[in-house]
């Protein structure tokens, strides 16, 4: 799947740039109906070494309440530009196991 809703990736874009995190990544959380019903960036846990919560991950804790079948995905570098992703090993296994979608959104 494609998404080539400017709109959308320009919020997604904006979602990323609030993160504190080196890696700046936003996730949106998308219902049955198409709508977005949940939005996050990562967040960085500070004195936790690898201890930062991904924004996939922070989506998928609500994601039985709010009926969440989809997540758009997408990394924005220094410049704002789209950068690639995906989820990580543990994220996707956890979104197996919900039967949601992981999309990442690439330039």
């Amino acid at each position: 799947m494609v998404i080539r809703d400017p709109q959308l990736i320009k919020q997604l874009q904006q979602k990323a740039n609030q993160s504190i995190s080196k890696f700046k990544v936003a996730a949106f959380g998308i219902n049955m109906k198409g709508e977005c019903v949940s939005k996050a960036c990562n967040h960085f846990r500070f004195g936790h070494k690898g201890g930062g919560i991904h924004a996939e991950m922070r989506i998928m804790k609500e994601a039985a309440r709010k009926r969440i079948k989809t997540i758009l995905i997408c990394r924005v570098g220094r410049g704002g530009d789209l950068l690639p992703i995906d989820a990580c090993p543990v994220c996707q296994q956890k979104a197996d196991e919900l039967g949601i979608k992981i999309i990442s959104i690439k330039e």
